[in-house]
């Protein structure tokens, strides 16, 4: 402003100086103020002084040499001198540019954070322009941008964690941030029913659409959340997780099923057809409890879980359906669903006669009572056995499983027995010795025999007789026929006392093999047979290397018997060597005990119908069993 002044002032006085030279003191770049052309401001010489005629000091020649007198500055002559050295001085203020405040420089955004960042559409995208430079420490980095930030490591590459867009991302900045959650570990994903973001602590957040839910993936039920394939296989989760179930248990839902969680016995998940079949009956407070084991499916698209009471089977053709109990473990050691029970197709019903229950399977039937146990029953002998009756019949509960052998199967029952072959079908006995043989109430074993007489009198000193001729069927011993006959005329000896010399007419009692048969002319047979002649003797004397064995000799000495005399007689035309006394042979215990024709009291031998016989020795192979004695002795 001085400046201004003062130039204003010498502007001023310039133009009432009249013209000034051109000073040296002005630079070549200093502005120059332009000459004044108003008339009244060009200065005029002062006229020099005129010599007179009459020789007057003053006049027009030359100045006279000598000493210039000094002159006295006219007012005039000072102000132009002091305009002149005013003038010295640039007159105009020199001109500045006014400058703006230094733009700070730009942030870096690079590596797999950029990348991440142009992803998202840079600072065009949600996240916006970089507010900081990227930071690291161990292993992890991160930027921050206007809308939010992102992360990276090396394991888990870079994700956002948005400020005021989506869902999880304001969720994560409002409870807690990278204290509580750790970094991110996806980005916030769009799955069915909502969006899910994973963090590093193992906490998720899930928007199902109407809420936030966040859980852990390191917890009982967000670790087999996880494990299960997360929200890949079961979805997003559509409630928090609850507690104070049953045993301190604890559940949550998700999209594609539930997982439920005790103490003791981790966490499992249950869906589908299962998961319906197991709430229906009360989940976790009905008699199953928690579930012990993930659902395990198989090739045929049928399904299995365990739980703490039992199983649940599924399959698309017979539904899900309860196996437990007794019913489920006798299911469970046939097999399951590889047996040939296949799946269950109803679930156990109880209330049945005599306290018992049933279960239907796509192959039979597994029946249960206090008293006989759980047993199986095969589709085809089942249709028989519900065909009558059922266990409203007189058969009652089945006492065994099904056996089948080859083509043919038998079960047996409190009161029969039910057989089926692929030639014959199914058919149903009713109670006779011959079960005995199945259900126990058999005193002697049958060493597995196909087949087994059972001949016996009602008490001891009778020779009169009954005889049961037995068929093992797939394992049950079913009647064949039933006739009478006589056994010795004394009856029979206790089990364990020997039978004696024939002479004493008694026979022994006991469980006893055949091997052998003889007569005039085999029938047909597999048993080893010998055809009588006039020679054919069996030994009868004590002590001798032939007592007990058959042998030949032309003569009959001592208690030998004469074979060929007693078939001409009618009672050795065919015949079967009962096995008592042999192979280890006790002397004078007894010997010749045959089943033999001649149907009348004996001297310890069975003596049957000629029919029954021949019969007999037709069917018989060798390690066919005869068991003989009172029916108390046989019997419980």
């Amino acid at each position: 402003m001085t400046k201004k002044l003062l130039l204003i002032t010498a502007v001023i006085l310039g133009l009432t100086a009249g013209p000034l030279a051109v000073s040296p003191a002005f630079a070549e770049d200093a502005p120059v103020a332009p000459p004044a052309t108003s008339p009244a401001a060009t200065p005029t010489a002062t006229p020099a002084p005129t010599a007179t005629p009459t020789g007057s000091a003053s006049s027009s020649a030359s100045a006279p040499a000598g000493p210039v007198p000094k002159t006295t500055a006219t007012p005039t002559a000072t102000a132009t001198a002091k305009v002149t050295a005013e003038q010295a001085v640039p007159l105009v203020e020199p001109t500045t540019t006014p400058t703006k405040e230094p733009a700070p420089p730009s942030v870096v955004v690079r590596g797999g954070i950029e990348t991440k960042w142009t992803a998202l559409k840079g600072a065009a995208g949600a996240l916006g322009a970089p507010t900081a430079v990227e930071v690291c420490s161990l292993g992890v980095c991160s930027q921050a941008f206007d809308g939010g930030s992102i992360f990276w490591t090396k394991a888990t590459g870079a994700h956002p964690v948005l400020l005021t867009e989506g869902h999880t991302g304001p969720r994560w900045h409002a409870k807690g941030g990278l204290a509580i959650f750790g970094y991110p570990v996806t980005d916030e994903n769009s799955v069915s029913g909502g969006t899910i973001q994973k963090f590093s602590s193992g906490r998720i957040l899930a928007w199902t659409g109407t809420r936030m839910l966040e859980f852990s993936a390191t917890n009982g039920i967000g670790s087999r959340w996880a494990a299960a394939g997360g929200e890949a296989v079961l979805g997003l989760p559509v409630t928090a997780e609850a507690c104070g179930l049953k045993a301190s248990g604890c559940y949550q839902r998700f999209d594609n099923g539930n997982i439920y969680w005790a103490p003791g016995i981790g966490g499992h998940v249950v869906w589908g057809g299962i998961l319906g079949r197991w709430t229906a009956g009360g989940a976790q407070n009905s008699s199953l409890g928690y579930p012990l084991t993930e659902e395990t499916c198989g090739g045929t698209g049928g399904c299995v879980q365990h739980f703490q009471g039992g199983s649940i089977f599924y399959s698309p053709t017979t539904g899900a359906h309860v196996t437990r109990g007794a019913i489920g473990s006798r299911y469970s050691a046939a097999g399951t669903t590889r047996s040939m029970l296949g799946y269950p197709i109803t679930s156990e019903t109880c209330g049945q006669p005599a306290g018992g229950c049933v279960q239907r399977f796509q192959g039979g039937s597994i029946y249960w009572s206090p008293t006989t146990g759980a047993w199986i029953s095969g589709r085809g002998i089942d249709s028989r056995f519900v065909a009558a009756g059922g266990l409203g019949s007189s058969l009652g509960y089945p006492i065994a499983s099904e056996r089948c052998v080859a083509t043919a199967c038998s079960q047996s029952y409190q009161r029969g027995d039910i057989t089926w072959t692929s030639s014959a079908g199914s058919r149903l006995y009713g109670m006779t010795e011959c079960h005995k043989l199945n259900n126990g109430q058999a005193k002697y074993s049958t060493y597995g025999a196909n087949r087994v007489l059972l001949t016996w009198t009602s008490g001891y000193g009778q020779s009169h007789a009954t005889n049961q001729y037995c068929l093992k069927v797939a394992g049950a011993y079913v009647p064949d026929w039933r006739t009478d006959g006589y056994v010795g005329k004394s009856g029979f000896k206790p089990p364990g006392v020997p039978s004696g010399p024939t002479r004493n007419l008694y026979s022994p009692t006991g469980s006893f093999s055949v091997t052998e048969a003889f007569g005039l002319g085999n029938p047909g047979t597999k048993l080893s047979y010998r055809t009588l002649n006039p020679r054919s003797r069996w030994g009868g004397n004590p002590w001798t290397p032939t007592y007990n064995k058959y042998h030949e000799s032309s003569s009959w000495v001592g208690w030998d018997e004469n074979m060929w005399w007693f078939a001409s007689g009618g009672y050795y035309r065919q015949g079967v060597v009962i096995n008592y006394n042999r192979p280890n042979i006790v002397q004078d215990a007894g010997f010749a005990i045959f089943l033999h024709m001649n149907k009348v009291p004996t001297a310890g031998c069975i003596s049957l119908d000629d029919w029954a016989v021949v019969d007999y020795i037709r069917k018989s192979t060798p390690g066919d069993r005869i068991m003989m004695g009172t029916y108390g002795s046989l019997f419980r």
